[in-house]
């Protein structure tokens, strides 16, 4: 019988093994992120390896950086044709690409998805108007995500008064997979039989969810991907 080979994450994710610290992961490959990420091997040598780090039991394991699934999200207006939503978002593409050159670890993370992941994501921004007084949808998310320091590029095309029409950026798995990461379940709020809850009850639940919350933010890579998750929950494909 041939045996089953996974992956070193593969086989901590289906044990529910999360390794602390990944160096301590045992391999003859020249680096232990590769082997872990990218090294078939049997159940039998993944138990001898992992039983040589610090695991925590009941976890999902993480995944660095480089080894994250990617895909690159945009926002076009609604009332341009099909063909001219996807090419506008064509140049704010390319020139997000550009703009990585030579900044690390960005650069390495946008050639990470160009080279495997290559998904688009093109979502329906609204209106577009760069006049103060009447600013459209588009150009009021654009600053909302530099108000909360999301890299983006943007594009304006000159046949069209210079108006915005698309801008980019680049989402990690841990904004749009909801299984592997669900979305944070907030601490059922204490309802006792007898009596209200006291000041100091009170202030135990929200000290406990805010620890809790906190926790969740952590494991989804920050408070930049938990802005993300919020932010795109309501948009609608263009």
């Amino acid at each position: 019988m041939e045996k089953e080979l996974k992956t070193g994450y593969e086989w901590c994710l289906e044990a529910k093994l999360r390794i602390l610290n990944l160096v301590d992961w045992d391999s003859s490959w020249p680096f232990y992120e590769d082997s872990f990420y990218k090294e078939k091997i049997d159940a039998k040598t993944f138990y001898g390896r992992i039983g040589k780090c610090k695991v925590k039991p009941n976890s999902t394991p993480r995944k660095t950086e480089m080894y994250l699934e990617y895909r690159m999200y945009g926002l076009v207006p609604y009332n341009i044709s099909e063909i001219q939503r996807a090419i506008q978002f064509g140049h704010a593409v390319v020139r997000y690409g550009r703009m990585t050159k030579d900044i690390n670890p960005i650069e390495k993370i946008y050639n990470k998805w160009a080279d495997n992941d290559e998904t688009f994501i093109i979502l329906n921004g609204g209106t577009t108007n760069t006049n103060p007084e009447k600013l459209g949808s588009l150009n009021q998310h654009l600053n909302n995500f530099i108000d909360n320091e999301i890299l983006v590029k943007d594009f304006y095309e000159p046949d069209l008064g210079d108006q915005l029409t698309a801008f980019c950026f680049l989402v990690d798995e841990r904004v749009f997979n909801k299984e592997l990461y669900p979305d944070f379940i907030s601490n059922e709020y204490p309802r006792p039989l007898r009596h209200k809850l006291t000041e100091k009850e009170m202030s135990q639940w929200e000290v406990e969810n805010k620890k809790n919350y906190d926790a969740w933010v952590e494991k989804i890579g920050g408070v930049k991907n938990a802005f993300l998750r919020e932010y795109l929950r309501p948009m609608k494909l263009a």
